[in-house]
C-alpha cells in the first residue's frame, strides 16, 4: 500500500472531500481504496482511466456513491477475471451516461426553455379538463396559478439549496435532487443530521414511484386510445385486452438502450404532442356553450381530486437542477426573466388554457384525457390520437430510464457482479414494465390514477422536500436569519408544507374513495346485468 503522503499528493484535497461527502466509506477504507486505485493505475493505465472517467461522469450523489463502492469492490477483487470487470464497467457507462455531462454540450437560453417545456407538457395537461370539472370553471384557474407560484418558488429553493451545499462542501460536481436533500440535512442543525440518509432514500423512492406512476398513466392513455379508435370501427374491446395490446409496443420501446436513438424519438414525440395539443385546443373552440352552463365553483368534496391532477401536471421539478447545470450561462436560469420563471409562466398558462377550454367545451362529459372526447366525425381525430399515442410511447421510454438509473446500482450491489450484465438489465426492465402494467390493469381509470399519483408522490417532490431542504440549509448558514424581511421565506415554507400535507391527505383519500366507488359501480352493473338476464330467460325455460 502507498503511504498516505503519496496518496494525498496524487489526489486533490477537494476530490477527497467530495468522495467522503458522497460515500459511506470510512476514512481508512477510502485511503485503502485510493491506494489500490493508484496501484492499479500504475499497472494498467488505460483501465484506471476508464474507471476514473466512468466515476466522473456521474453527477447524482446516490449514483456516485453506489458507483464508487462497486468500483472499489471490483478493483480489490483479485479473483475475478478482467473480462467480467470490463463488462461491468461498460454496462455502468451505458446506464450512467444518461446523467447529462453539463460541460460536454452546454445549452443556450432558448434550448433550455424548450427542454423545460418538453419536460412539463405530457398526459397531465390533457387531464386538466377533468381537473377543472372537479374544481370549477372559475375557481380552478385561480387555484392553478397559486399552485404554479408555489411550485416555482420551491424550484428556486431547490436550485438555491443545491448551490449552497456545493459551495459549503466545496464539491467539484453539481449535486442532484436526492443528494441536495441529503447534504442539506447532513450539514444542517444537529437535530436534522440524523435524518439525512432517510430523506435521500425517501427522495429516490418517491422519484421511482412518480416515474413509474407516469408510465402507468401512459399505459392507460395508450390503451384508452386503442379502445376509442377501434370503437369507431364497431369493435368493442375490453379495457384489460386493450392494456394487453398496448404492452407489445411499450415493452419493445422500454428495452431500447441507445440514448442517441431515444433522443431522436423524443424529438419526434415532442412534435407529435405539440401538434396534437394545438388541434385539440382548436376543436375545443368549436360550438362553445354558454359559460353559465358550467359550474363556477365545484363542490368541496371534489376539490382534492382537482389538487392531485393539477400537482401531477406540474411534473418537471426533477428536471430543474439538470437543466440549470447544462446551461452555458447558468445565471440565466433563475433570474427574474430567466428560464425557470419564463418557462413556468408558459407552462402554467398552457395548463390553465387547456383545462378551461376542455371543461367549457365538454362540461361534465369531459374525460380523463381530452383526446377521448374527440368524435369520429372530426376529420383530424384519428391523426391526432395516433400521433399522441406514438408520442406517449416514446415518452414512456424516456421516463422509464429514471427508475432504471436509480434501481440498477442497487441490484448490481445486491446480486452482482454479473457475467451477463445485459441479461440482468433486460430482466430488470421487463420486471418494471410488468409492474406498471399490473398497476394500470388493477386501476383502469385514467383520471383517478392521475389524481392519486399527483397526491401521493408528486406532492412530496414538489411541495414537501424543497422547503424542508431550505429550512435545514438556512438554519445552518446564518442562524435562521436568511429568511428575508419579516421572515417571509419561513412563512412561505410553512404555508407550502401545510398545503402539501393537506393535499396529500385529502387528495389520496378522495382518489382512493373514488376508485373504490368506480369498482363498486362496475360490480353493481354486472350484478344487475346478470339478474336481468336471468329474469329474461326464465319464462322461456318454463
Amino acid at each position: 500500500m502507498l503511504p498516505a503522503e503519496e496518496i494525498t499528493s496524487s489526489i486533490n484535497g477537494n476530490d477527497v472531500l467530495k468522495l467522503m461527502a458522497s460515500t459511506d466509506l470510512k476514512a481508512a477504507e477510502l485511503l485503502e481504496a485510493a491506494s489500490d486505485i493508484l496501484a492499479e493505475q500504475s499497472r494498467s493505465p488505460k483501465s484506471a482511466v476508464d474507471e476514473t472517467s466512468s466515476l466522473l461522469m456521474v453527477e447524482s450523489g446516490n449514483m456516485a456513491k453506489e458507483k464508487w463502492k462497486s468500483d472499489c469492490v471490483n478493483i480489490r477483487s483479485n479473483g475475478r477475471t478482467e473480462q467480467i470487470k470490463r463488462e461491468n464497467a461498460e454496462h455502468r457507462l451505458s446506464i450512467l451516461s444518461i446523467v447529462y455531462n453539463p460541460t460536454a454540450h452546454p445549452t443556450s437560453y432558448l434550448d433550455t426553455l424548450v427542454n423545460m417545456l418538453k419536460g412539463n407538457v405530457g398526459c397531465g395537461i390533457l387531464a386538466m379538463g377533468d381537473a377543472f370539472k372537479n374544481g370549477g370553471l372559475f375557481l380552478s384557474p385561480v387555484l392553478t396559478f397559486i399552485i404554479g407560484i408555489i411550485c416555482v418558488y420551491n424550484q428556486h429553493v431547490l436550485v438555491q439549496c443545491s448551490k449552497s451545499v456545493k459551495q459549503k462542501l466545496k464539491l467539484q460536481h453539481n449535486p442532484q435532487f436526492a443528494e441536495t436533500v441529503e447534504l442539506s440535512f447532513e450539514t444542517g442543525p444537529q437535530r436534522f443530521q440524523s435524518y439525512s440518509v432517510f430523506f435521500r432514500n425517501s427522495v429516490n423512492s418517491f422519484i421511482v414511484i412518480t416515474q413509474l406512476g407516469f408510465c402507468c398513466v401512459y399505459i392507460l392513455f395508450v390503451s384508452k386510445s386503442i379502445q376509442q379508435m377501434l370503437s369507431w370501427y364497431n369493435i368493442q374491446l375490453d379495457v384489460h385486452v386493450s392494456i394487453l395490446i398496448s404492452m407489445v409496443p411499450i415493452m419493445i420501446s422500454s428495452l431500447i438502450r441507445s440514448l442517441k436513438f431515444i433522443a431522436r424519438l423524443s424529438a419526434i414525440a415532442n412534435v407529435c404532442m405539440l401538434v396534437g395539443l394545438v388541434v385539440i385546443l382548436y376543436y375545443c373552440t368549436v360550438d362553445l356553450p354558454p359559460l353559465s352552463s358550467r359550474s363556477a365553483i365545484a363542490h368541496w368534496t371534489t376539490i382534492p381530486l382537482y389538487f392531485g391532477t393539477s400537482i401531477f401536471s406540474f411534473e418537471g421539478i426533477s428536471l430543474v437542477l439538470p437543466l440549470e447545470q447544462e446551461m452555458k450561462k447558468p445565471k440565466q436560469f433563475s433570474t427574474a426573466f430567466g428560464v425557470l420563471n419564463v418557462g413556468m409562466v408558459i407552462v402554467t398558462s398552457l395548463i390553465v388554457l387547456t383545462g378551461f377550454m376542455g371543461y367549457w367545451r365538454f362540461g361534465d362529459a369531459v374525460r380523463g384525457s381530452l383526446t377521448l372526447n374527440l368524435p369520429e366525425e372530426f376529420l383530424l381525430s384519428k391523426v391526432v390520437i395516433s400521433s399522441m399515442m406514438f408520442g406517449i410511447i416514446c415518452t414512456y421510454t424516456l421516463q422509464f430510464y429514471v427508475p432504471v438509473e436509480i434501481l440498477w446500482p442497487k441490484v448490481e450491489q445486491r446480486f452482482g457482479p454479473f457475467r451477463s450484465p445485459l441479461l440482468w438489465d433486460t430482466g430488470l426492465r421487463v420486471v418494471l414494465v410488468l409492474i406498471t402494467f399490473i398497476a394500470a390493469d388493477v386501476i383502469p381509470h385514467l383520471s383517478l390514477f392521475i389524481s392519486m399519483m399527483g397526491a401521493v408522490a408528486s406532492t412530496f417532490l414538489a411541495l414537501i422536500f424543497p422547503p424542508l431542504c431550505h429550512m435545514a440549509v438556512t438554519s445552518a448558514d446564518d442562524g435562521g436569519n436568511g429568511y428575508g424581511l419579516f421572515n417571509w421565506r419561513l412563512a412561505m415554507n410553512c404555508v407550502t408544507l401545510v398545503l402539501g400535507a393537506l393535499g396529500f391527505v385529502t387528495g389520496t383519500y378522495a382518489s382512493v374513495y373514488e376508485i373504490f366507488g368506480a369498482f363498486q359501480k362496475v360490480a353493481i352493473t354486472a350484478a344487475v346485468t346478470n339478474t336481468t338476464g336471468n329474469n329474461y330467460t326464465a319464462p322461456g325455460v318454463h
